[in-house]
């Protein structure tokens, strides 16, 4: 059977494997590929005239939305395949070669799927005014070279590179930039209580954004010898859960409301006994109880008595009221009980009694067990 024959789904199904290759790739080129050219033409030629404004439409990309119902994404992708790839038109009416003519001539033949086109186009637009014409050229003819060989992805790595090597020092950041760096970073908490985000950082905080998970996020084989079964996205959602806990045992976090970070949660005593039910957070998403009791492994807790009102009857504390450094402080002063007079050991960190309202080491005598009461 010839490549150019005619043939229908029946037909398709006795062709051999050979032949099934040849007729696809025949009828890529004349039957899509080359037909895009003509319609890509068609878009300069409306361009050109301001066709779009002149039938009632925005422009030329309101117009191809309008008319052939495309998204807006691939009306503009078309739209910059034709200004780039077809010839346009000198205000003397004298018709001027395509901006990147030796792509033009290789998507003519049929030689290049749209994404290769794109990514042709992205790369060379971007390159820099100061880059030479010749430099240009070279580098379009070098994409059109590789894009025998390489997918729009391939082509991607080789088009930095040739930014690498035409523009080493990157776009000059503008002053605002300099100024203030552009992060961004966009919250939403569901009614399940996942927590959703999307942002972006500018290269040097998304470099050191890198660094961090880089290390966190390599797969961990289990003890046997396993391979991580878990994907590229899980192990980064996992390193970035470790980094915030590593961020929240650094102890460098600023206050809030006067108090370092802290999470308060309220749930029933028999709900964390008996796993069942939810807590509730102050932000308001639900965490299991099991989720509670993985918190309370590296919390500090603080109990809190509600009455039936959820009116607070008693607040506990994370720490003794007299701590370790204020009780030596007040063995070195008083020497031992200031009743009695029995030597420190004899208190085993027992009764500290305060004399006054404030918690100071003036305020503070140390007794053993012969003394329950504060000493005036």
């Amino acid at each position: 059977m010839a490549a150019g024959d005619e043939v229908t789904s029946p037909e398709l199904w006795r062709c051999d494997p050979d032949e099934l290759g040849e007729l696809l790739q025949e009828k890529e080129k004349k039957a899509v590929r080359l037909l895009q050219v003509e319609v890509l033409d068609i878009v300069a030629a409306i361009h050109r005239g301001n066709v779009g404004k002149t039938l009632g439409h925005r422009n030329t990309l309101g117009m191809l939305q309008d008319l052939l119902r495309l998204s807006p994404t691939e009306a503009t992708r078309r739209y910059k395949r034709a200004l780039n790839l077809c010839p346009s038109q000198a205000l003397t009416g004298e018709t001027l070669a395509p901006t990147l003519s030796i792509a033009s001539e290789a998507m003519r033949r049929g030689e290049l799927a749209d994404s290769q086109i794109d990514t042709i186009v992205g790369v060379v637009t971007r390159l820099p005014a100061r880059v030479t014409i010749k430099d240009r050229e070279e580098a379009e003819a070098s994409l059109v070279e590789h894009a025998k060989r390489y997918t729009a992805p391939g082509l991607a790595k080789v088009g930095r590179r040739i930014h690498d090597h035409l523009d080493p020092d990157g776009p000059a950041p503008s002053e605002h930039e300099n100024q203030k760096p552009r992060r961004e970073l966009s919250l939403h908490t569901g009614r399940d209580g996942r927590l959703n985000f999307t942002g972006s950082f500018d290269s040097e905080t998304g470099t050191l954004f890198s660094e961090i998970l880089s290390p966190l996020a390599k797969p961990r084989p289990a003890e046997n010898g396993t391979p991580d079964q878990r994907s590229v996205s899980e192990r980064n959602g996992d390193a970035l859960a470790e980094a915030l806990n590593l961020i929240a045992d650094s102890g460098k976090l600023p206050t809030q409301g006067a108090e370092r970070p802290h999470l308060t949660i309220t749930i029933n005593w028999d709900m964390l006994r008996d796993r069942l039910g939810v807590a509730y957070p102050h932000s308001g998403a639900p965490i299991s109880p099991e989720g509670v009791r993985r918190l309370a492994c590296d919390a500090d807790i603080i109990p809190m008595v509600l009455g039936s009102d959820s009116v607070p009857l008693d607040v506990g504390r994370n720490e003794r009221l007299i701590t370790p450094a204020l009780r030596k402080a007040l063995i070195a002063r008083d020497k031992g009980c200031a009743r009695c007079g029995r030597p420190p050991r004899w208190t085993r960190g027992g009764t500290t009694c305060s004399t006054g309202p404030m918690v100071g080491i003036l305020a503070l005598t140390i007794a053993c067990s012969c003394a329950t009461a504060a000493i005036a």
